[in-house]
């Protein structure tokens, strides 16, 4: 009756050859309907109820919110592709996961999703996925694309923490309140910090949260791969990964472990310090609560660190803050199976950003004494007319952008001022 549907049992019937364990087509469908909470209809995006307008609102532009998921569960829309799996957020607070994530800077100025994510060529519903820093910030746009950092994205320097998922386990337990070898142990929720830097397919600093995954009861071997993957020929679409391999618990039970590698894209604010980038290895921190209710009797934390250099990245002191109290029924590698390779999470790669000293210096210097005039400018302005201090913000973001050109951008803003 499901193939009849359009469900196929193609996919279902390769995985139960790679498993040491059943894996029926009824668990299969049931994996299927939690898989298409996050999507959509007409109504999911139009349906608007609202106190004062009534229950039955609907609204030709949706909201932010509603791309959020307006609230309804942690997977529809966006709450699951960007505030769990991606760690970022655009609203904040409520719609973060864990909440309390600051909003993005375009959100609080009333920006809505699509105002920058426009309707594609299929109609409504095509919504696009790359939206374009320039469509605004033209001027910003083209100092940054001369200058010393002009190989990073703006989310490069904008994003300060990935939330979210921070580990994810697929193992025995229930899915729609039926055993199944593949229910997801997600619910780590955390926050890493400060997010690693690495080259995207066309060679360009982005910004990506990188977490551990596993699944369990696996018949094969498989072997680690090659070199990091992206998951999608189209540039556009910068998520990756790296196979690490099968690895044995030691009872016959093997795990195919990788590393998600997962662009962030939400919420830009204020930019990093240079600091932390500049430094002979990057180094991100991880803390999480394991929320999920099945596997243990009460909730428990850990954390680990992300070190990342010239060598490659690896995870590294992979802990837990509270002991972890089993209940009946399950095994800790069933949702923990992390605790058993904590030093297989490793991948190569280069990740060094290079800095010659005397150079970064020479910059660090110079963004200080930038810093000094602007603030000094600022004062001497705040008593002058609109046009002058709208001039001066745009100088401002403009010379934040290309410290080469900033000075002399600066004392001609200062001769306009005599």
């Amino acid at each position: 009756m499901a193939k009849e549907k359009g469900f196929s049992f193609k996919n279902t019937e390769e995985i139960a050859k790679e498993i040491n364990v059943a894996f029926t087509k009824e668990q299969a469908i049931a994996k299927q309907k939690f898989c298409n909470v996050c999507h959509t209809g007409c109504l999911d995006c139009h349906y608007q109820p609202d106190p004062i307008k009534g229950v039955h609102h609907f609204s030709s532009k949706p909201s932010s919110q509603t791309c959020g998921g307006y609230g309804r569960n942690s997977s529809m829309c966006h709450a699951g592709s960007l505030h769990s799996r991606r760690g970022g957020t655009y609203v904040g607070g409520d719609y973060s996961i864990p909440i309390g994530m600051p909003s993005d800077t375009h959100f609080k100025k009333d920006i809505t999703c699509i105002d920058c994510h426009i309707t594609g060529s299929k109609g409504m519903g095509d919504m696009q996925r790359t939206a374009s820093c320039q469509d605004c910030h033209i001027e910003i746009e083209n100092v940054h694309s001369r200058s010393i950092h002009k190989d990073l994205y703006c989310s490069a320097c904008h994003i300060n923490e990935a939330r979210g998922y921070q580990i994810v386990v697929y193992g025995p337990g229930l899915v729609a309140g039926k055993p199944n070898p593949f229910k997801k142990y997600s619910l780590y929720h955390g926050i890493q910090s400060p997010p690693i830097l690495m080259k995207d397919q066309k060679n360009k600093w982005m910004a990506v949260k990188v977490f551990p995954h596993s699944v369990g009861n696996f018949k094969i071997d498989v072997k680690p791969s090659d070199e990091i993957k992206f998951r999608w020929k189209d540039p556009t679409v910068k998520d990756a990964y790296y196979i690490i391999g099968t690895e044995s618990i030691g009872n016959n039970d093997k795990h195919l472990l990788w590393l998600e590698i997962q662009q962030i894209s939400h919420p830009y604010g204020k930019s990093r310090k240079c600091d932390s980038c500049h430094q002979p290895e990057q180094i991100s921190l991880s803390t999480w609560h394991y929320e999920d209710e099945q596997g243990v009797k009460e909730t428990f934390s850990g954390g680990y660190k992300i070190v990342a250099n010239k060598e490659g990245l690896k995870i590294i002191d992979m802990k837990t803050f509270t002991p972890i109290k089993i209940s009946k029924g399950y095994k800790l590698e069933d949702f923990a199976s992390w605790l058993f390779f904590k030093d297989k999470w490793q991948m190569p790669g280069n990740f060094s950003i290079k800095t010659e000293k005397e150079k970064y210096l020479r910059y660090l210097k110079l963004s200080q004494n930038i810093n000094r005039e602007l603030k000094y400018l600022a004062t001497e302005i705040k008593n002058l007319d609109k046009k002058t201090q709208k001039k001066f913000k745009e100088l401002k973001a403009v010379t934040l952008h290309n410290e080469d050109e900033a000075l002399r951008l600066i004392e001609d803003f200062k001769k306009s001022l005599r």
